[in-house]
This record gives structure tokens, C-alpha cells and sequence, in this order.
């Protein structure tokens, strides 16, 4: 009856809430109705299980709803049990348990469904307007808490943070700053808090846009870092020190919206612009000086985001440069550029380094997240106004010797750590960079970069093709590698490239025949033997775009070229003179002579 009872409570809706009251109407006449020695009896699972469904009106939490149904679960406890129930801290907390699951479970914002962040997302853009019902639920669940206490039973961690959560989900200033007195008052309390207790406070400051955000954030860290001298398990982590970045970022991309939306433009502006992702980079350096070791995929994914942020921050600045001018000369996209190369540079004592193989694995991934995001930031950089080649700097070809060197540095510290360049998501992120140098390498327009161009290219194919090579020779996909990615894209890509970048038509089908035969090796098979094991290409597609390469001007050299790569059927074996062959050549005489 309590596993059915259980299952119903996870339905939304007054039909969950039926779904459990008709199952416990079963059990009561069971309960009344046997004469067995060990009657079925409602216990204090059942009672929770009532109490939880029941305390909501509309699928929100109702004072005067749950206070009605912990009498009424007392008086049906006296009469079937013959026992008072005495509620303690768990039982006043199933009234609000149902609550917070659905609440951290239904994040709006996709970007934040596997992030701690969701416990904040109501924030993300900035202040919401006042919800009376947000705010009566939130209301109503303090009361709850309250009346606990008012009954002699100390609230447990869950209640504080169910009604933390309550006030976080409102999206009010007001609410947040309520919240934060809940979790002040949480402290104080016999409760044993956790860290997890004040990522909805943190997460919400960090994603909400105000200018005083970033002050709130670290002002949090300043105090858990101190309770964390007598309660060790409050000590923030990676994750939690990431807000302070995110807070920064966040602060920014509001600050642009506000200028952008009242046409302001002025040189004090765009210093506010760039002080902000100038305080990312502040923190980014000093989390790297405090020396934090990776400890796990948390930590990890943790750092990932701090770079990024900071990354993102200094190509919004140099967008919003580029796009509002003013009088300032030091800080321009140049200066932004020179910034978000600065943050490649971070990785050089690491490249170099000796960690063991599974702290390997991360800055492999980090830097592969980080190389990534500083290619796609100098392509939006460039894109962000119209090409003039008098007047503008095209940032990606200015700075395409430092992107080939990012190139080179990722290729040999994955070399260098082979066995973490095979797993799932090290290919994704491979793939993600070279497809982000490929996009920045599109926006080439003068002829003097052509070379850096069409040497990227074939930096890329030689990598691609010695991550197939060492795939096949450690076994394929049996176990490590998993399911084969499709890389068409990056070979389209580079097949375009070359109607961009190599003027000859002769040169342009060498580089064509090279680009196909380097791909030939992921095309699909018959024999799936014969296919790669690491990654696939769509043959179809990339013959599409070598025929878009070659042009109209070179139609007359386009289908004799492209001819060389039909498929040919193969040929049909010749008989020899082998027994076999002797036996079918007698019956085909002796049906002859039948006929």
C-alpha cells in the first residue's frame, strides 16, 4: 500500500493526490475489516505519504491545508492505530518535500539542467516582477517551519532549504534577500547545513545581472570559507567560487543590454564594459595561483565554466567596442584579443607538465572547451561588422599564427596523453575545435594569409588521421571509443576552404584530392569490418561541396576531375583451373547437350 501510495504522489494534479487517497481508503478497510493477529496498520510512511499530497491546494503548498491534515492524520491515527502520532521533524517536512523535488527538477533553461546553477535560473536576465502566488506559497511554507517550531520539533536541513528554495523561486529581489535571511537563520539553527543549502542564494546572485551581484557572491565565500574553519564540509568548492566569474559575466551582458537599449555610447561606458571582464580575469588568476588540484568531472566542469566566462567576457567587450566606438584608444577588440590570448597562454606550464593520466584527462578537456571558445570568440569578434578591407583588421587572420599554435599544443599534449584523447567526450571536443578554427578561417580575406589557411587544414586531416590510425590499432570500439561521431562537416568545410583560399585550379584538386583521400578512410562500408571504428564521413556531402569548390569558371575541369573518385563496381573473378571450376564446366556441358 505504501509503494502505491508513493507512486501516486509523484503524479502532479489533484489526480496524483486521488490516485493516494484512494489507495489509502483501501488500506483502511483492510485495516478495519481483518482478523488476522497482525493487522494491516497505517504507519508513519502512510502518514507522511497523506500528509504531503494533501497540504497543497492547486499543486501550491497551503498553511491552513497541511495544518488541517496533520489533525486529521492524528485523529485517524487514534482511531485505527490505537496510538497517537506524535510528528517530528521528517513528518513536517513531508509537506514540503514534494515541493523542492519539482522545483529543482523543472528548471526552465536547458543551458542549466545539469548545472548547479538550476537551483537559480529564475534569476537568469535579472529581477522578475512581484507573483502574488509565488510569494503567498513562499509565505505559507515559512509559517509551516514556524509552526514546527512553535510545536516543540527543532526543523531539519531539508525544511530550511525547501523554504529557501520557496523564496528563490519567486524571482523577486525581495525574495533573495529573504531567502538569504532563511539561510542566515539556517546557521544558526541544530540543523546540520550543507553547501548545497546555499547554492540557490549564490546561483541567483550570480546569474541575476545586478551591478552589486558580484559583491553578494563573494561576500557568501567570505563567510562559508570562515565557517568552514570549525564545519570543514562548508568549505566552498570549485563550483561555488565559479559564481564569483559567472556573477561578473552576467553583470556585464546586462550592462551591454541596458547600454545597447538607450543608445549610450561613451568612453566611461565601455571602461565598465571591460572592467568586467577584466574582474573575471582577476579571479580566473587567482584561483589558478591558489593552486586547486582537479579532484574529479565536478572540478573539472567547474573550471571549464570559469574559463569560458572569462573568455566570453573579453569578446563581449570587444564586440561592444567594435560596435559603439569611442575616443578610447587602449581599450579596443585589439586589446580584447590580446586578452583572450593571454587565457591560452595559462595552459603552457601544463602542456609541458607531468600529471598522472586521470588529472590528464581534465586539462585535456579544459583545454580543448577553452581553445574552442577563444576561436569562436575571434569569428563572432570579426563577424560583428561588415568587412572592410581598408579600414578593418580581420582579428582571426591577424592572430591565425597563435591560433596555429593552440592547434599544435592541443595535438601534442593529447598525443602525449593518448589513452584520455579516445573517450567519447574528448572526441566531441576535438571535433567542436576544429570546427570553430574552421569557421574563423572561412572569414579569411586577405590573399597573404591564404598559406596559414591551407596549412590549419592540413594540420587538422593529419590529426584526424592519426586518431583513426591509433583508434584501429588499440582495438577500435571496444570499450573506449564508443559510438562513431559524424565529422562530415569538418571535411565540407575544408573542401570550401579551398575555393576561398587556393586561386589555381590545378593546385585547388591537389588539395581536393587530398582532402577526399584523407576522409576515404571514414567513409561507410559494406563490410563493417572495413569501416573506421573512430568516426564516419558522408561521401555524398563531401563530393557536394569538392563540386561547389571547383567552381563554374573550372566547369570544364570540374567532372573529368571529379570522375576520379567514382566508385567502381569490382570486377568479377575469373574461374581458374581449379577443381571446382572443372565441375561447373561439366554440368554446363551437360545441360547443353540436354538442351
Amino acid at each position: 500500500y505504501n509503494a502505491a501510495m508513493a507512486l501516486w504522489a509523484l503524479v502532479d494534479g489533484i489526480k496524483g493526490q486521488n490516485g493516494v487517497n484512494d489507495v489509502y481508503s483501501l488500506l483502511e478497510v483492510a485495516s478495519l475489516g481483518g482478523d488476522d493477529e497482525y493487522p494491516l496498520r497505517p504507519n508513519n510512511e502512510t502518514f507522511k505519504t497523506l500528509l504531503a499530497v494533501n497540504s497543497k491546494i492547486d499543486d501550491r503548498f497551503s498553511f491552513e491545508q497541511a495544518k488541517l491534515w496533520l489533525h486529521k492524520i492524528q485523529q485517524l491515527s487514534d482511531s485505527i492505530c490505537g496510538e497517537a502520532f506524535i510528528p517530528d521533524a521528517d513528518s513536517y517536512n513531508a509537506a514540503l518535500s514534494l515541493l523542492s523535488k519539482k522545483s529543482n527538477a523543472n528548471s526552465a533553461d536547458n543551458r542549466y539542467a545539469r548545472s548547479w546553477l538550476k537551483h537559480g535560473h529564475q534569476y537568469d536576465g535579472g529581477f522578475k516582477s512581484v507573483n502574488e502566488c509565488s510569494n503567498t506559497e513562499a509565505m505559507d511554507m515559512a509559517k509551516w517551519l514556524l509552526y514546527a517550531e512553535e510545536s516543540g520539533v527543532n526543523p531539519n536541513v531539508e525544511m530550511y532549504e525547501a523554504v529557501i528554495q520557496a523564496w528563490i523561486k519567486t524571482g523577486t529581489k525581495d525574495g533573495l534577500l529573504i531567502a538569504e535571511e532563511w539561510a542566515k537563520r539556517a546557521i544558526l539553527s541544530s540543523a546540520p547545513t550543507r553547501l548545497e543549502t546555499f547554492h540557490p542564494i549564490i546561483s541567483s546572485w550570480a546569474l541575476c545581472q545586478f551591478d552589486r551581484a558580484p559583491d553578494r557572491v563573494k561576500e557568501w565565500i567570505r563567510q562559508l570559507s570562515a565557517l568552514s574553519a570549525s564545519k570543514p564540509h562548508l568549505k566552498p568548492d570549485l563550483n561555488t567560487l565559479s559564481a564569483q566569474i559567472i556573477a561578473w559575466r552576467n553583470v556585464q551582458a546586462g550592462m551591454i543590454a541596458h547600454l545597447e537599449k538607450t543608445k549610450q555610447s561613451s568612453s566611461e561606458e565601455n571602461e565598465m564594459v571591460f572592467a568586467a571582464a577584466q574582474n573575471c580575469t582577476q579571479f580566473l588568476e587567482e584561483m589558478l595561483l591558489d593552486g586547486s588540484k582537479l579532484e574529479g568531472p565536478q572540478d573539472a566542469a567547474a573550471l571549464t565554466t570559469m574559463f569560458t566566462h572569462t573568455i566570453q567576457a573579453w569578446g563581449c567587450a570587444s564586440r561592444f567596442a567594435l560596435l559603439h566606438p569611442t575616443s578610447s584608444v587602449s581599450l579596443d577588440a585589439s586589446h580584447g584579443i590580446r586578452e583572450i590570448l593571454k587565457i591560452a597562454r595559462l595552459f603552457y606550464s601544463k602542456i609541458y607538465g607531468d600529471e598522472p593520466e586521470e588529472y590528464a584527462q581534465h586539462i585535456l578537456h579544459l583545454m580543448g572547451e577553452s581553445y574552442a571558445e577563444i576561436a569562436s570568440q575571434m569569428h563572432q569578434i570579426d563577424s560583428a561588422v561588415d568587412y572592410d578591407e581598408a579600414n578593418n583588421i580581420c582579428h582571426f587572420c591577424e592572430k591565425i599564427a597563435h591560433v596555429e599554435k593552440m592547434l599544435r599544443d592541443y595535438e601534442f599534449y593529447s598525443r602525449k596523453h593518448q589513452s584520455s584523447s579516445f573517450l567519447s567526450e574528448s572526441k566531441t571536443v576535438r571535433h567542436r575545435l576544429y570546427k570553430e578554427i574552421l569557421r574563423g578561417c572561412a572569414g579569411v580575406k586577405s590573399s597573404t594569409d591564404d598559406e596559414h589557411v591551407v596549412s590549419v587544414c592540413k594540420l587538422i586531416m593529419d590529426h584526424l588521421s592519426w586518431q583513426n590510425e591509433q583508434c584501429h590499432a588499440s582495438g577500435g570500439s571496444s570499450g573506449r571509443v564508443g559510438v562513431e561521431e559524424d565529422i562530415t562537416d569538418i571535411y565540407v568545410d575544408i573542401a570550401l576552404l579551398a575555393k576561398t583560399v587556393v586561386k589555381s585550379p590545378q593546385e585547388r584538386m591537389y588539395i581536393l584530392t587530398q582532402v577526399h583521400t584523407n576522409a576515404s578512410p571514414f567513409f561507410s562500408r559494406r563490410r563493417k569490418f572495413d569501416a573506421s571504428s573512430y568516426a564516419t564521413v558522408d561521401r555524398a556531402r563531401l563530393m557536394g561541396a569538392m563540386r561547389i569548390a571547383m567552381g563554374e569558371s573550372e566547369s570544364e575541369l570540374t567532372e573529368p576531375f571529379l570522375r576520379n573518385f567514382d566508385e567502381r563496381p569490382p570486377k568479377r573473378r575469373t574461374r581458374g583451373n581449379n577443381a571446382m571450376s572443372f565441375v561447373h564446366e561439366m554440368m554446363n556441358k551437360n545441360r547443353n547437350n540436354r538442351r
